[in-house]
């Protein structure tokens, strides 16, 4: 893999210092801050786009190949693209649902590396993806739920989120946390904190794009150039490369009704990170602020200290004062939804799946994981809820339930508040060799833990 690394010639010291000074003013063009504010719908969480999502859900535009693969002289684009490009809310009477894009314009971009890139995709991996919502104006956490950015507050613009959830790229497990006094709850015993099945919230993935072009730029040192943009759609690139997510929450897990949502609004920020971001939406130059890599050719991205300042897109409306208890009559400081408002509940049950081929054509359709569950197993094979798992008993009462074979995740039996002690997703066995030898640089770069939850 590593002789297919590509060194660019590019000079760009002078614009990676004008990408880094832009900060503020990224919600102007190239990038589009709140193309709109949303729509009303109940689309299908699936993962797929069936015709739900549009123009008039797109909540943001970024652009393609703006992360650090393509930052400075020395190009990583065998690298997994954690490249954002679309976000997307829609809402009804119970749930909020967000959609978001990630895109691998390799095939356009460096041709030569396509394949290392292509087999590593956002499904595929075990890394974590987080989404920040800001329901509360002059509440939040400027702080990271696992204490990722070494500890440091991410957010030191206006918005602060009110919660945050983490999901795992491969879907296997997800947390949610609201904030009291400042700071993201974890391990309370289920008040503020707790997996995603236990809020009913429903999350999905599937191979395919959803958008009507793809707007982007050949190298990440350009992304303030209008000029330098071009639609990768027109320039040939293959969607089967790119990967879609849904996310279904319950409005009282937030503690929202939808006259509440619609008549304030809320503001949303996504990103993808271990020590830190390598791309968010709305996008913020701070994910670009560190050229350079790693002895083992990694983005030097990965694991430095980012302050975002951009912000947030909103939803439903542009924002204004909100009632201490965001109009609903109900506690918006907790996370913990009501009686009965668990969402859907599969039978338990773990569908095998079959593992996608690195390189394989999805055609677009849902990507079907080998999600083997938090610990490794002697054949591979899914742990069912409630199995032992080997884990420490803290660690083993995450997200249980079953990953369907479109890469759903449907909240299962049991769950629990998680476990104490160190986080993160933990590399499961009978995985592809691919991806899991690229995520093994991650590990030895970031020095991470690879237990269950990362913190």
């Amino acid at each position: 893999m590593r002789s297919q690394l590509r060194f660019s010639r590019l000079s760009s010291v002078a614009l990676v210092g004008v990408v880094c000074a832009a900060s503020p003013a990224l919600a102007a063009p190239p990038y589009d801050a709140n193309p709109t504010l949303g729509a009303p719908g109940t689309p299908t969480v699936d993962g797929a786009n069936t015709g739900e999502w549009g123009p008039q859900n797109l909540i943001y535009r970024g652009l393609a190949n703006d992360d650090p693969r393509s930052l400075g002289d020395n190009w990583t684009m065998h690298e997994t693209p954690w490249d954002l490009t679309h976000l997307y809310a829609t809402w009804d009477d119970d749930a909020l649902t967000l959609a978001w894009q990630y895109v691998d314009v390799t095939d356009v971009v460096d041709p030569a590396n396509a394949g290392s890139a292509g087999a590593s995709s956002p499904g595929r991996m075990d890394l974590v993806q987080w989404i920040a919502l800001d329901t509360q104006p002059g509440a939040g956490s400027a702080l990271d739920m696992w204490h990722k950015n070494s500890g440091e507050p991410y957010w030191t613009g206006d918005d602060l989120p009110d919660h945050q959830i983490y999901i795992a790229s491969n879907l296997w497990q997800g947390y949610i946390s609201t904030a009291v006094d400042g700071v993201f709850p974890v391990d309370d015993g289920g008040v503020h904190y707790f997996p995603l099945a236990d809020a009913g919230i429903e999350v999905a993935v599937a191979a395919g794009f959803a958008g009507d072009t793809l707007l982007g730029v050949d190298d990440a040192d350009h992304t303030l150039d209008p000029a330098a943009q071009r639609d990768f759609l027109v320039a040939g690139h293959s969607t089967a490369r790119d990967t879609f997510y849904e996310l279904r929450i319950p409005l009282a897990a937030l503690g929202l009704t939808r006259v509440a949502l619609e008549a304030n609004g809320l503001g949303v920020m996504i990103g993808q990170g271990e020590g830190s971001c390598l791309d968010t939406l709305p996008h913020d130059a701070a994910t670009l602020d560190t050229p350079g890599t790693s002895p083992s050719n990694s983005p030097l991205e990965w694991g430095d200290v980012d302050h975002f300042t951009t912000p947030f897109a909103r939803v439903a409306h542009v924002g204004g004062a909100v009632p201490p208890d965001g109009g609903t009559g109900a506690d918006a400081g907790s996370a913990n939804p009501p009686d009965g408002s668990a969402g859907p509940v599969s039978d338990g049950g773990v569908a095998p799946l079959d593992a996608v081929a690195p390189g394989t054509d999805t055609g677009g359709g849902p990507v079907t994981l080998d999600a083997t569950g938090p610990g490794p197993t002697p054949d591979g094979a899914i742990v069912a809820p409630g199995a032992d798992t080997g884990l420490p008993p803290a660690q083993d009462a995450g997200l249980t339930g079953s990953i369907l074979d479109a890469g759903v995740v449907t909240p299962g039996p049991g769950g629990g508040s998680g476990g104490g002690g160190g986080g993160g997703c933990t590399v499961s066995s009978g995985r592809a060799g691919a991806p899991w030898a690229v995520m093994g640089l991650f590990g030895a770069v970031l020095g991470l833990s690879r237990t269950k939850r990362r913190r």
